[in-house]
């Protein structure tokens, strides 16, 4: 048995209105089109379900019984309907975010709370990895966006460059080295430095313009996070260089003070999206909003 969508949506109509007139103004058709209908899904059905007395036609109990069937069905496209349109206008949907934590400790809960101003009703989900797990987890669809210090030419993921900045040198208030308008490798001798860990993309960059100048830090802190490299600093362990949005942030709580490095050592923030999974309006937008807000040189 095949029935006819069109066939359900004029039976429906019938029952509703109780007159075949009336259904086929509802359907925007003809009076003989919406019957024809009705007569239609009788035979694929199998038997009567209306009653023809005096010029009208009634339900009969087979029929009531299927239009509680029928309705229900309706109801649910109306319901899928309106969650379409929900879902088209931003009402409804759902983020999955990684994050490596130069990103995820400040920026972006700013940018989730902006983003949910507008959008209440959307779900967002945001965990912190190291960019190396942000890559793999993005590429076995675990995630929508994922935001990480490392492009990646992997053919499971697209990588966009949301933002680069050279880093920036942190030191604690009041520090000698802040007389200088910017600071050079040369500055540094002797100085207590506080690093990322070893294994960091940035730590190796950092550790090899003062391999070039042959400045000698004392290297004796290290952590694995931008954020506890500023806070370590703030309490004096000792100054060092992280990425340009994590030492503005910090910055501007009062914590610490920065000052340009020379030369450049740039940092790289990417976008990592799944390549064989298409982002979202709502994504798009979310990514959007990130590139419109993110802290970079030219937004100073």
């Amino acid at each position: 048995m095949k029935l006819n969508h069109r066939q359900l949506e004029a039976f429906r109509a019938l029952i509703q209105t109780g007159s075949v007139t009336e259904a086929a103004k509802r359907m925007h058709i003809t009076q003989p089109s919406a019957s024809r209908l009705i007569t239609d899904l009788e035979y694929t059905v199998g038997y009567g379900l209306f009653r023809r007395e005096k010029k009208r036609l009634l339900p009969t109990p087979e029929a009531l019984a299927l239009y509680e069937e029928v309705d229900r069905s309706f109801i649910g496209i109306g319901e899928i309907a309106e969650a379409a349109k929900e879902i088209g206008n931003f009402r409804r949907g759902s983020l999955r975010l990684a994050s490596l934590p130069a990103l995820a400790l400040e920026f972006l809960p700013r940018i989730i709370s902006q983003f949910r101003n507008d959008k209440p009703d959307i779900s967002i989900s945001l965990q912190i990895h190291s960019s190396q797990r942000v890559a793999q987890c993005v590429a076995s669809q675990q995630f929508d966006i994922g935001f990480a210090e490392q492009h990646t030419a992997q053919s499971a993921i697209n990588s966009r460059l949301l933002c680069d900045a050279p880093m920036l040198a942190i030191l604690p208030k009041g520090h000698a080295m802040l007389k200088h308008s910017s600071l050079s490798p040369q500055h540094f001798e002797g100085e207590n430095f506080v690093s990322l860990g070893a294994n960091y993309s940035s730590r190796k960059l950092i550790d090899a313009v003062f391999l070039a100048s042959e400045v000698k830090r004392k290297l004796q802190v290290e952590t694995q996070l931008s954020m506890a490299v500023g806070n370590l600093v703030a309490s004096g362990a000792g100054v060092s260089i992280i990425d340009h949005v994590t030492a503005c942030n910090l910055r501007d709580l009062g914590l610490i003070e920065t000052r340009p490095f020379v030369p450049d050592i740039i940092y790289h923030y990417y976008v990592l999206l799944p390549s064989h999974k298409p982002l979202s309006r709502l994504g798009e937008t979310f990514l959007d909003m990130a590139k419109q807000t993110i802290r970079c040189p030219d937004k100073f």
